[in-house]
């Protein structure tokens, strides 16, 4: 089989051009990247009521032992600070109570309303839409029995690729088509 070198040498011209051409028609580097970030703050008060009224007050019926006047006195007179806390997923709550001569002198409330901060990151690849190969590989010319070694090159786009190659120990030229059925 004669090879028409001419018209092998245009063909792969060609192909370089177009691939050439569509190069710098798509000037996009294959990969864009969308950042989503969303950031809510903590809201965070301190509340202070002072001097409550009791709403309910209740007095012994009977005393039952003797009365140490002095420790009634000085328990009466003391001044005792309560922290209650409380915690879930939605509010962290501490109240301050202080009581002194019989009394609730103070209510303190600092809470805390939690709210989680939320970050997005959305990341989209593209996938290059055109890309020129370069290549080689051994044959193996059953009926001949002669092996073969030769250099092709490609254009992809987008799913096809289209091939051109020539066998330098044969001589023949080779054009090829595939088209890519899976993705990963």
């Amino acid at each position: 089989m004669k090879v028409d070198w001419k018209w092998f040498a245009i063909f792969v011209m060609a192909l370089a051009i177009i691939a050439l051409c569509l190069r710098k028609c798509n000037r996009w580097d294959g990969v864009e990247h969308v950042t989503t970030v969303t950031r809510t703050d903590t809201l965070r008060v301190r509340d202070t009521v002072l001097f409550p009224a009791p709403y309910s007050v209740q007095y012994p019926v009977t005393i039952p032992a003797p009365i140490d006047t002095e420790a009634v006195l000085a328990d009466y007179f003391a001044q005792k600070s309560y922290a209650i806390h409380y915690e879930d997923t939605a509010i962290k709550a501490v109240t301050d109570v202080t009581v002194s001569e019989n009394s609730v002198e103070a209510v303190k409330m600092d809470y805390e309303v939690l709210r989680k901060n939320t970050l997005t990151t959305k990341t989209v690849y593209r996938e290059p839409k055109f890309a020129l190969t370069l290549g080689g590989g051994l044959s193996y010319n059953i009926p001949n029995r002669k092996p073969g070694f030769e250099v092709t090159i490609g254009v992809n786009i987008r799913r096809s690729q289209f091939q051109a190659g020539y066998d330098f120990i044969s001589q023949t030229p080779r054009i090829g088509w595939q088209y890519q059925i899976f993705r990963n």
